[in-house]
């Protein structure tokens, strides 16, 4: 039987930014809204790409056999198909920072070393002026950010060193663990706000622990389109983030980042 433990740490607020060397591999900020035209984004190429210089189309294809039978072997056939763009794909020269746009969702990826939360949301605040024109009138009923934090262990015989939620099993094990992972939601009380964390864990190829703590904060509140309103909104669910990081992880965690 599986058991969700916590063991309970105390990490100061005051601490939560000020890590040397973050664990953070992947941070990215998300906007769901009411649908619109793509092709509506196209005003935004030229702008987009003084940064996002590689823009990958995809493109949905719908094919119409109508009532033709496919024989085997080689052999002509009829009917007709209709191609769409499903979003628009821009990148950066060295691809490790994105920018993901469909008809209903705008998503911005950086996948650089995290040099602060300052940083980041100057990154986002570029990429939400582009966009104004386009999204301006437009009702957003979901803001989130996602942080992916990637620990490198030596060992891993005795979890409750490093983390605070764990899972537990009554008996000796038969064989050594390798791999493990769940997930967990939580919702702030009085809030639109939920988070989702997935923590996993595994070997790596020279027997050490690559231990990933995934935290997705999201905000179901209605609003509308205001780069202002939609930047607090990140501060807040930052704040979020942050509690449940430094909740997650005990000293000897946070000794490895310093």
């Amino acid at each position: 039987m599986l058991n969700i433990a916590y063991k309970k740490t105390r990490i100061d607020e005051k601490d939560m930014e000020s890590l040397i060397n973050p664990p953070v591999k992947i941070a990215l900020f998300q906007l769901k809204f009411s649908a619109v035209n793509i092709k509506s984004f196209s005003e935004t190429d030229v702008l987009l790409k003084h940064k996002f210089s590689i823009r990958k189309d995809n493109i949905e294809v719908g094919l119409n056999l109508y009532n033709t039978t496919i024989p085997l072997g080689k052999s002509p056939l009829k009917g007709t198909s209709d191609a769409k763009i499903k979003s628009y794909i821009y990148l950066t020269p060295d691809q490790k920072e994105r920018v993901e746009i469909l008809e209903d969702t705008l998503t911005y990826v950086s996948e650089l070393p995290y040099h602060g939360w300052e940083n980041f949301v100057a990154q986002v605040e570029s990429v939400l002026s582009i966009m104004s024109n386009v999204l301006g009138n437009v009702e957003i009923w979901r803001t989130s950010i996602r942080f992916v934090n990637r620990f490198l262990l030596d060992e891993f015989e005795t979890p409750d060193e490093y983390f605070t939620t764990l899972i537990s099993k009554k008996g000796d094990s038969l064989y050594p663990l390798s791999q493990y992972g769940f997930r967990l939601q939580y919702e702030v009380p009085q809030t639109n706000v939920y988070a989702i964390v997935n923590q996993s864990v595994e070997k790596d190829f020279s027997n050490k622990y690559i231990y990933l703590l995934d935290i997705d904060v999201l905000n179901k509140q209605s609003l509308y389109y205001e780069k202002e309103t939609i930047l607090s909104s990140m501060s807040n669910l930052r704040e979020i983030k942050n509690k449940i990081f430094f909740d997650s992880i005990t000293e000897k965690t946070k000794a490895l980042c310093n």
